[in-house]
């Protein structure tokens, strides 16, 4: 199953510690709150200095999208620069505060409850096409944060995003100059 999400899709709403709003791209299982989510992907602007909602038993990957830096300081004093496109992945009970040396900017998250769900994300673009496997019982998503990208369904434009479910492989090519997401979640098995 193909699903193409546009922005009137998204449900905006107030962050968990109430200093700012973000933009609901998926939530699962279907109707779940920020409570009981067991997949989350969101697009958040971070205005202010502030101290991330904690998500205790959540995997939290972190991609900044906006041209401003960002740096996450965490409770035992090590910080992180979030390269601009570049992913960076935490427990989201550790709820790092964010400096923002630039100003404003804003970030993409893919979040997964542990021990139920993985997901492993990546940023495309340019001559990056390749064919990308959907995994058994799980869901490939393709969220366009610059530019468009084709795939299986068609064109996706910058703001949209692809959710693929039920398929073995879907083909992904980014248009010149483009930057496509790409969280490939799939379900964790107990050992």
């Amino acid at each position: 199953m193909l699903e193409l999400l546009s922005e009137q899709d998204y449900r905006t709403t107030p962050w968990k510690n109430g200093k700012g709003v973000t933009q609901d791209v998926l939530l699962l299982p279907q109707g779940a709150s920020h409570e009981n989510f067991d997949i989350r992907i969101s697009r958040a602007p971070i205005v202010d200095e502030s101290q991330f909602s904690p998500f205790p038993g959540i995997d939290r990957t972190i991609t900044r999208i906006g041209d401003n830096p960002l740096v996450l300081r965490f409770e035992d004093g090590g910080e992180v620069m979030l390269e601009h496109l570049s992913p960076y992945r935490f427990d989201s009970a550790l709820a790092p505060f964010s400096r923002l040396p630039g100003g404003a900017t804003q970030v993409l998250n893919v979040m997964t409850r542990r021990r139920r769900w993985d997901a492993r994300v990546a940023v495309i673009g340019g001559a990056d096409a390749a064919g990308m496997s959907v995994p058994s019982g799980g869901l490939l998503v393709v969220h366009v944060m610059r530019g468009e990208c084709t795939a299986d369904a068609g064109r996706i434009e910058a703001g949209e995003t692809l959710v693929v479910r039920d398929v073995a492989e879907v083909d992904i090519a980014p248009g010149k100059g483009s930057a496509c997401l790409v969280a490939v979640i799939e379900p964790e098995t107990e050992l």
